[in-house]
């Protein structure tokens, strides 16, 4: 970003969320590393920035624990700046909520819940709002574990506040019990107040071990009392000295248990299974040591790695060790013989190792033989042409830093490896660990749903996550080899909220071993769960129209403050200036189209020049991230109606496949399996147990087709108007359908009753409008599709206005008699045929459905990415119904595949899936313009299928 407006300070708040920050030197093992003063530095600053109050709540639940850190900071400088957080975390640790203070009117302030965005368009999202000097804070996951946290402005004088919640899962002390530690050096605070509190413990927690100097010096204690079935204790202090401090709480034992929470009425689980001792490793003949010797594994723990080698090698006695450095290159192996222990060369040849250069994990020798394999590294590669692939034997990662990748760690240790916590466990324990194979579980049983588990760094332990389905089945571990664990879950009505997020964490963690393979996934359980991901960040806004301009999902403080402005804003504009508004849209489109792709080029960041298509349905700017060569700034010439389709103006042929559906559900199997002439009777014996069911009629109804009843098909179907009286969602099913099936004058029929039940959704004109086109009836259809453009209608389905536009003057065009067209601002008028489109709608209100077209270079085009070639993609709908619309004027030679993707929804969904429609067109606009539509259904969130595909052919 730029920073010539403003100054910019770098804050160090390694301490407040994670693991003492590293040192850039060694220091023993005994000692977890202290982490220095939170500190607050401009350069060129005449004063630091001052921290005035510190507040941290900790709730622990059992083994799990859940920290909100609020911290307000004063700048008594006469300069605005720009705050940046930058912050490890352990592994097991989440940041589950981040908030901003913001100003009201009236002089006070409140705190601002960040909501989700995808990672690069926050990013972009927070500059662009900077640039406005509007008040915005992003938090991002940077690598491995590390976050980023920038906030502006802090202004001359003012005082700005933070507030970080985490969850975490506890450490494990030798007799079973749980650990908590707690930072806490921030350097001077004028005012601190501590309050923790422990439940699902049978005493209260202990402080083994607190470096408190400043602590005990303002008379803190922490005293628990028992209180509400919890021990509690509070602390408090003014102008108190945070510096080299930790809090460390032994928690006592407590039965080994499962801790459950719930999360929008669904309720997940957390446990910890102990884990079976495996069978020992075979001695090694050769050993491979891969380190790290980049400039960030200066940062490492050495001590802590050779105390641990200390110990392996007092057990294994005698080993060849093949040794490899790596930086941004490898450096050639060397050899070292230990004998009775003793490592000393290999030992002075690591401590004289040069920390400097990127890393390249990728660079390391896997495959040269080994028996075992020990890797030293933080996990953040971030100089590999390809990455570091695991070996054909175990490999056991040392970590001794926060922040480390984890997740790329645990995906690299098979073959019976696994990952070590350095910092969890003392060097002899983990030395007997990487003596063993890893236990692995097979399976994990009850009644749960969408379970997911990872072996404890700190080792010995399984932490097992899930969803609850039937709390009254108990929960079966099944470990390779037999062993088996019981659990129950617990009765009563406990509830902790930091389970889901757990759970979500521990999911993407597994995720991220293979992490191009997930990173849809991620995105959508980051945006969910509202987790800062690879994929998502976490933003606060100022304004309700900051939100709104850029399609950012607003925060619940601001809901009825939108209503409001949002009220306003229609009022304001009425018809007059709505149809300004639309026609800005649709000159943008009109530019688009006229736009010649093949002088586009990517370039870098820093070099191009912005090409912006204003995208007032959002009311921000989708960005294509081009430039044009010679046109950086296009002109945005008179549309001029065409009044016939014209012809295609290249030579190329074009072809729809479209994806058979073939739902594989359970009242489908015995249709398939039957003669033709017992299909009906079959349904029938069927349908007393599904006829609350959608998909029920959906699938029987297809089937009926496909073995070529269509009559019977057709009555089967109907039911949809009989189910759930008023359904405008069942009903809309209903008619794609019937359009589908080539019976456009039913649809109409249906498509009036849904007009009639929601006159106030804009999506409810356009279909009776194209069910009134595909029965031949052009006029009712122009007329239906400008009620879109014209009526005011809350903006709940952005780019509509545009997306009706575009079918109206295809209408006009194809009608075979001249339309009355004097309704129509004329400037609306101007047919532009393409090459390809596609437009996706579904039955399922407050559900957000996506569209991806991916080109025949592997390029995706989707709501927040757009083609070089040239591909224009409507907003994203996010609440509702769609449409969501796809576009090409010149498509290139080759295939393009179109998918459609679940991504969330936002209510009790009545039906048992949500039915997506998908029109596809080749040649749209012009005489040679051909049509194919399927119905398909996507059963939950995170499905994603392959609808069809185009293939054009010169």
């Amino acid at each position: 970003m730029k920073r010539t407006a403003f100054f910019s300070m770098l804050v160090c708040m390694v301490c407040a969320l994670s693991l003492p920050a590293q040192a850039k030197k060694a220091r023993p093992a005994s000692r977890p590393l202290p982490a220095p003063a939170v500190q607050l530095t401009v350069p060129n600053a005449e004063k630091p920035i001052e921290l005035r109050t510190l507040d941290i709540h900790t709730e622990i639940a059992g083994r799990l624990a859940w920290t909100t850190v609020e911290m307000m900071f004063h700048n008594p400088n006469a300069r605005v700046l720009e705050g940046e957080l930058q912050f490890p975390l352990r592994d097991g640790q989440t940041v589950t909520a981040f908030a901003l203070s913001m100003p009201r009117a009236s002089g006070e302030e409140t705190m601002r819940d960040a909501v989700p965005v995808d990672k690069n368009k926050g990013r972009l999202v927070f500059e662009d709002v900077i640039r406005q000097r509007i008040d915005p804070a992003l938090l991002e996951k940077t690598q491995g574990n590390n976050f980023k946290l920038r906030v502006y402005p802090l202004d001359p004088g003012k005082t700005r506040r933070v507030r970080l919640t985490y969850s975490e899962r506890l450490g494990r002390t030798s007799n079973g019990g749980a650990l908590y530690r707690l930072p806490l050096s921030y350097g001077r605070a004028e005012q601190f107040r501590l309050a923790i509190e422990a439940g699902g413990v049978r005493r209260p927690p202990a402080m083994s071990r607190s470096k408190t100097a400043g602590l005990s010096s303002a008379g803190l204690k922490l005293d628990f009392h028992k209180r509400n079935g919890k021990y509690s204790a509070r602390a408090e202090a003014q102008n108190v000295r945070l510096q080299g401090n930790e809090l460390v709480l032994t928690v006592p034992a407590a039965e080994e248990g499962i801790t459950v929470g719930v999360r929008d009425g669904t309720q997940y689980f957390h446990t910890e299974i102990p884990a079976p001792l495996m069978d020992a490793l075979p001695a090694p003949r050769t050993l491979a040591i891969l380190w790290d010797a980049s400039l960030s594994g200066r940062t490492r723990n050495h001590k802590r790695e050779f105390a641990f080698l200390d110990a392996y090698f007092a057990k294994v006695r005698n080993v060849e060790v093949r040794l490899q450095q790596v930086r941004d290159v490898a450096e050639a192996p060397r050899s070292f013989t230990v004998e009775d222990g003793n490592w000393g060369a290999l030992r002075k040849a690591l401590e004289s190792t040069v920390y400097d250069g990127a890393t390249n994990l990728g660079a390391f020798d896997v495959k040269t033989p080994s028996s075992l394999f020990f890797l030293f590294s933080d996990g953040l590669d971030n100089y590999s042409a390809k990455p570091l692939a695991a070996p054909n034997a175990p490999l056991f990662a040392l970590l001794s830093a926060p922040g480390a990748d984890v997740a790329r760690l645990r995906g690299l240790s098979t073959h019976g490896g696994g990952v070590i916590d350095l910092g969890a466990s003392s060097a002899r324990a983990a030395a007997a660990r990487a003596m063993r194979f890893s236990p692995s579980i097979a399976a994990v049983e009850g009644g749960i749903a969408e379970t997911v588990w990872e072996m404890s760094p700190e080792g010995g332990v399984f932490v097992v996550a899930g969803i609850v389905h039937d709390p009254s089945r108990p929960l079966r571990v099944v470990f390779e080899g037999g062993k088996t664990v019981k659990r129950k879950f617990p009765a009563g009505k406990t509830n902790f909220g930091g389970v889901p997020y757990l759970w979500a964490a521990l999911k993407i963690a597994r995720m991220e071993e293979e992490y191009e393979l997930h990173r849809g996934e991620i995105r959508r359980l980051g945006q969910a769960f509202s987790i800062a991901t690879r994929e998502t960040s976490l933003i606060v806004l100022d304004r309700v129209e900051d939100y709104a301009i850029h399609g950012i999902e607003l925060p619940p403080d601001l809901m009825s403050e939108y209503a409001q402005w949002h009220a306003r804003r229609l009022q304001q504009r009425g018809e007059t200036n709505k149809l300004a508004w639309v026609l800005h849209e649709w000159e943008a489109r009109d530019a688009w189209w006229k736009t010649d792709f093949s002088k586009v080029v990517p370039v870098e960041e820093q070099e191009r020049k912005h090409w912006m298509f204003e995208d007032r349905a959002s009311r921000g700017c989708i960005e294509c991230r081009a430039r044009i060569s010679e046109a950086p700034v296009l002109p945005v010439p008179e549309p001029q109606y065409e009044k016939h389709a014209p012809a295609r103006q290249n030579n190329t042929s074009v072809s729809i496949a479209l994806r058979a559906w073939s739902p594989d559900a359970v009242w489908l199997r015995r249709m398939k399996e039957a003669r033709a002439e017992d299909l009906y009777r079959i349904y029938l014996d069927t349908r007393p147990d599904y006829e609350n069911s959608v998909a029920f009629y959906l699938d029987m109804a297809h089937e009926l087709e496909h073995r070529g009843q269509k009559a019977l098909s057709l009555r089967v179907l109907s039911n949809l108007a009989e189910m759930n009286l008023e359904n405008r969602q069942i009903l809309r099913v209903l008619g794609y359908r019937l359009l589908e099936a080539g019976m456009p004058q039913q649809a109409v029929f249906v498509f009036k009753r849904v007009l009639a039940l929601a006159d106030d959704e804009p999506q409810s004109y356009r279909d009776l409008g194209l069910a009134h086109a595909a029965a031949g009836e052009h006029q009712l259809a122009v007329d239906r599709l400008y009620d879109v453009v014209e009526k005011s209608f809350a903006r709940r389905f952005p780019g509509i206005e545009v997306i009706a536009l575009t079918e109206l003057n295809a209408i006009i065009a194809a009608a075979p008699a001249p339309l009355d067209t004097k309704r129509i601002d004329p400037r609306f008028l101007a047919n532009r045929p393409l090459d390809l489109r596609v437009v996706l709608g579904w039955d399922s209100d407050e559900t957000n459905i996506d569209l991806y077209v991916i080109g025949p270079d592997g390029e995706e085009s989707s709501y927040h990415r757009h083609s070089i070639q040239g591909a224009r993609m409507s907003p994203n709908n996010t609440i509702g119904y769609g449409p969501e619309e796809f576009t090409l004027r010149t498509a290139k030679p080759g295939k393009y595949r179109v998918e459609a993707e679940f991504y969330s929804h936002r209510q009790q969904v009545l039906l048992n899936a949500t039915v997506i429609q998908l029109d596809f067109f080749t040649h749209y606009g012009s005489r040679e313009a051909q049509k194919q539509s399927v119905t398909m259904r996507l059963k939950g969130q995170g499905e994603r299928l392959v609808v069809g595909e185009f293939e054009v052919r010169k």
